[in-house]
């Protein structure tokens, strides 16, 4: 009978992959967002968004008209039917949608030189969103703040959480791989950077917090990506050198917030394939890590990783229910894996 009960349990968290649509092969994909366990939303290069109602059977396609020749670089869901999608370089536009896509209008623009937008975060609980973009004030990170009450205003953020918003190295920026290096909740505001340096800035009501990590020399390496579970308070940060597709060298932190209310970061026994840009977290122990050297499985809190795919993928999301993992990659790639 133990032996029965194991081979269930290891059938139990199986994992299928398979690739759901192609069709916009010359699109790069660099975002998704879940309304529920079937509808879903994604976002790229050239103009491109496209909305699926049955899982990624089918998709429509839902390309604004307000603006052209964008790379939508994030996007997310506010409520049914009710997106924000994120275009990167000026002039930079975040554009809202609350009617499924069928109209976007202008909430925000930037034309001013070296404007640059990398993420986008939406904390229902406290209802605030933020825009996370590259330095245009030598030495700042450029912020963005609105609110699911009106996603129509905007403004530029002096502080986060009452802490001054300041950078180590005035060259360190932000990598716009996957839309995911910014986290925030009613307690916090986590913001990774990567380029000549990598750290965590962690902004908490009672001050601001500061880790540096180890990356290589490269400029093109770094963090490109977290995710953070604040129920089983576990987090990961991934990245490393995108020009180094196959190198594994710095290419995954994990952490939690410990009793002292600061970032622990605990070590791993292995560490997944290659360079990766996307993370998403499906429980205490189980996360996804994808990049351009494919996507790695952990069923034991990222200590050893199991290659799912060798395909490339910029951004993985598990959905609402847990059950799968949506990944979205360059050369109009859409990817599913069935847990």
């Amino acid at each position: 009978m133990r032996l029965i009960l194991i081979l269930l349990s290891s059938l139990s968290f199986a994992q299928t992959y398979k690739v759901i649509n192609e069709e916009k092969n010359d699109v790069s994909y660099r975002s998704l967002a879940f309304e529920s366990a079937n509808t879903f939303v994604v976002s790229g290069s050239k103009n491109t968004i496209g909305k699926t109602t049955d899982g990624g059977k089918t998709f429509q396609w839902i390309n604004p008209t307000v603006v052209q020749n964008r790379d939508f670089r994030d996007i997310e869901v506010l409520s049914k039917d009710h997106y924000l999608a994120m275009s990167i370089d000026a002039p930079a536009y975040l554009l809202l949608t609350k009617d499924g896509g069928k109209t976007w209008n202008k909430v925000y623009e930037n034309k001013q030189k070296g404007v640059f937008l990398d993420a986008l975060y939406v904390d229902h609980k406290s209802k605030k969103i933020y825009a996370l973009g590259d330095p245009i004030e030598s030495g700042k990170p450029f912020v963005l703040t609105s609110s699911l009450a009106n996603p129509t205003q905007w403004e530029v953020a002096k502080t986060l959480m009452n802490q001054g918003l300041r950078l180590k190295n005035p060259k360190e920026a932000f990598f716009a791989s996957s839309g995911s290096n910014l986290y925030a909740d009613d307690k916090q505001v986590i913001i990774v950077s990567g380029g000549v340096a990598s750290n965590v800035y962690r902004y908490t009501p009672k001050g601001g917090q500061l880790y540096g990590l180890d990356k290589s020399a490269s400029a093109t390496a770094g963090i490109n990506g977290m995710a953070y579970d604040a129920v089983n308070n576990v987090g990961y940060m991934v990245g490393g050198d995108y020009t180094k597709p196959n190198d594994s060298n710095y290419n995954l932190y994990k952490f939690k917030i410990n009793t002292n209310n600061q970032l622990q970061f605990i070590d791993s026994w292995k560490y997944p394939e290659g360079y990766k840009s996307g993370v998403t977290i499906l429980s205490k122990d189980r996360v996804v890590v994808c990049g351009y050297s494919g996507v790695d499985y952990s069923s034991d809190g990222g200590h050893n990783w199991k290659n799912l795919t060798k395909d490339s993928y910029n951004t993985c999301i598990a959905s609402p229910d847990k059950k799968s993992v949506i990944l979205v990659g360059n050369k109009g790639k859409i990817g599913k894996v069935t847990f």
